[in-house]
């Protein structure tokens, strides 16, 4: 990459020096259109985490269990970025209105889970927040874009962004014999974790599995921690950085975040977002479960 083109995460500043740019596109991701028509970052369009980045539904592998966080298909994923006006060639920025980054990240996860070209996908760190903290404008006005007739193509799923169930499962068994290496990381709540919160047929973890907060990875202003900063907070888990292997929350946007921080920013590249998430192993009979 030219070292003058922007990485993963990009800066308001940097943001706000190539609004109006010809093939940028400014997605603000949320759960609630409310915040988008309250004010957005200009020229911004508007993604609904369940309808875009995410479907509620019911697969084969979970039986009646509903779903929230289901990833979409390449051909639903194709069909939003027609929407939102990537023409081949586009570069898009995503952010939020959480304060924390989670839905941005679940945007670029899922371009780039279907092979998007990572030089031209990026997260705005701190979201909307830190760009009106730092004084920046917002508008009400919804920009006019048209839905392109061929949007920017995509691929079939990347294998080393995603992990599978069989794939964690295997995983827990390394961690698991004497002094084995911590494989999977537990962002939930501790809650969660501990099987007391329960949000699937059954509560409680992966076995062997760490736990640390995905928030952990978010300084108290909005950004995403600096690298070194993600190296030890991993560290400071018992967790030796090269031996992990995948991330996992409830439904893969928590655990987006905690992967973005570690792969995107930290440069821990086989590290992997198992999005299924305890909504899949949860609500999986022949998975076990540790409390």
């Amino acid at each position: 990459m030219n070292a003058r083109e922007p990485g993963p995460l990009v800066s308001g500043e940097w943001l706000a020096a190539h609004l109006g740019e010809p093939g940028l596109r400014v997605v603000h991701a949320s759960t609630d259109r409310k915040w988008y028509d309250q004010g957005h970052v200009p020229g911004a369009v508007f993604s609904d985490l369940h309808v875009d980045l995410a479907k509620v539904g019911t697969v084969a592998a979970t039986g009646t269990a509903k779903r929230s966080y289901l990833i979409p298909t390449r051909q639903e994923t194709q069909a939003s970025l027609a929407a939102w006006g990537v023409a081949p060639g586009s570069r898009v920025v995503f952010y939020d209105d959480t304060g924390q980054g989670r839905y941005a990240i679940r945007g670029y996860w899922l371009l780039r889970l279907y092979r998007f070209p990572a030089d031209r996908v990026h997260v705005l760190d701190g979201g909307l927040p830190v760009w009106q903290a730092e004084g920046r404008g917002v508008t009400t006005d919804e920009p006019a874009v048209a839905t392109v007739a061929v949007a920017e193509p995509l691929g079939e799923q990347d294998g080393a962004l995603i992990a599978t169930a069989e794939e964690v499962l295997a995983w827990s068994r390394e961690a698991s014999v004497p002094n084995g290496p911590t494989r999977i990381l537990d962002v939930r709540s501790i809650g969660e974790y501990l099987g007391h919160d329960v949000k699937a047929a059954r509560g409680g973890r992966v076995p062997s599995a760490r736990n640390r907060l995905f928030s952990d990875f978010v300084a108290p202003d909005g950004r995403l921690r600096s690298a070194a900063d993600a190296i030890a907070i991993l560290r400071g888990t018992g967790i030796d950085p090269q031996e992990l292997r995948a991330t996992y929350c409830q439904g893969g946007v928590r655990a987006a975040l905690a992967w973005f921080a570690l792969s995107e920013v930290a440069g821990l590249h086989q590290v992997r977002n198992y999005a299924e998430s305890w909504e899949e192993w949860g609500n999986r009979p022949d998975l076990p479960v540790e409390r």
